[in-house]
């Protein structure tokens, strides 16, 4: 019986914790349809309002993943001024945050390419691209 109960209790813990990754998804569906409304024309500090509030309360979700390469881009493409520092800080917090992401060649190539040449940072990067044997030689050779 004791060991039916605390199966139970896990069995439940773990279907509320299913269920709040649902609403946590849902929520992240229906900020993206709100920025997606918003177009590639609305005022970039709307859609950056809406990113930000993806990444900040849809936590472990695809959208809020996603939300941190958009609002690099966000930065880079749609205010009046580049804004390349604030673009590196997603990024860097997109790995942070998600460590074994899916897109971590893409963000560090990116990271790679935004700073600049003395940078540190940059410098690792690289040579973490290069130790990574999934990651094609052909991008390894354009790493300079």
């Amino acid at each position: 019986m004791r060991k039916f109960i605390m199966l139970f209790m896990m069995l439940s813990a773990s279907c509320a914790f299913g269920a709040e990754i649902e609403s946590l998804e849902r929520n992240a569906m229906i900020l993206r349809v709100e920025y997606n409304r918003l177009g590639s024309e609305g005022d970039p500090i709307e859609r950056e309002a809406v990113l930000r509030e993806i990444i900040d309360t849809c936590k472990g979700t695809e959208e809020a993943e996603a939300a941190y390469w958009d609002l690099a881009d966000l930065y880079l493409d749609s205010f009046p001024e580049e804004r390349r520092q604030e673009a590196c800080e997603m990024l860097e917090l997109c790995l942070k945050n998600y460590p074994d992401t899916r897109r971590s060649v893409l963000v560090k190539c990116r990271l790679v390419e935004l700073y600049d040449n003395n940078n540190t940072r940059r410098s690792e990067l690289i040579n973490q691209i290069k130790s990574d044997k999934s990651v094609p030689n052909l991008i390894k050779e354009g790493l300079n």
